[in-house]
């Protein structure tokens, strides 16, 4: 695992994504499938459009800039995390998922560790992290990357309880 890193999202990776974005239908996980299906019919768009969320460009009204990286391993797009340049209740800063086919093999620890850092490029110095609190593997990734626990808060929108981190990123 010692030559993971993140990526902005490129066409140099494009069929890596596109088998990515895939893996999510296969295991009928409609919520992720669906969040990264626009990058099987316009896969160019699809990168600009991510690009434009970075710079806060054609973002809607409730949503904060974002930038999206992969976390890529020989070649590979493993994993995808966001982060939000600005604090989103319930979600917090940063946002990740590991493709189905790579779970349990340390990747989630890897890119949160790697997103505190680009979280810290930005400015935010305490990034926030949520987790549904019955997803004992996104609990223990968040641990992991010394996250202290400040609560738990209730997602209106999603209808669940969240455990509520701080993660500094000069740990």
């Amino acid at each position: 695992m010692n030559d993971l890193y993140l990526t902005k999202p490129n066409k140099n990776y494009q069929l890596s994504f596109e088998n990515y974005a895939l893996a999510y239908q296969k295991v009928n996980d409609a919520y992720y499938f669906e969040k990264y299906e626009k990058a099987l019919h316009d896969f160019d768009w699809y990168i600009q459009d991510l690009d434009d969320q970075s710079r806060g460009i054609n973002i809607p009204q409730d949503w904060v800039a974002t930038s999206t990286f992969w976390l890529i391993d020989k070649d590979t797009v493993v994993g995808v995390v966001r982060v939000r340049h600005e604090e989103v209740e319930s979600a917090g800063h940063i946002g990740y998922d590991i493709s189905p086919c790579f779970r349990g093999r340390g990747y989630g620890t890897q890119i949160l560790k790697l997103a505190i850092e680009e979280a810290k490029k930005i400015g935010i110095e305490e990034a926030i992290v949520t987790c549904n609190t019955e997803n004992t593997a996104s609990r223990r990734i968040i641990e992991k990357n010394n996250g202290k626990l400040l609560g738990t808060i209730y997602d209106d929108e999603e209808k669940e309880f969240l455990y509520k981190y701080k993660i500094e990123s000069n740990n």
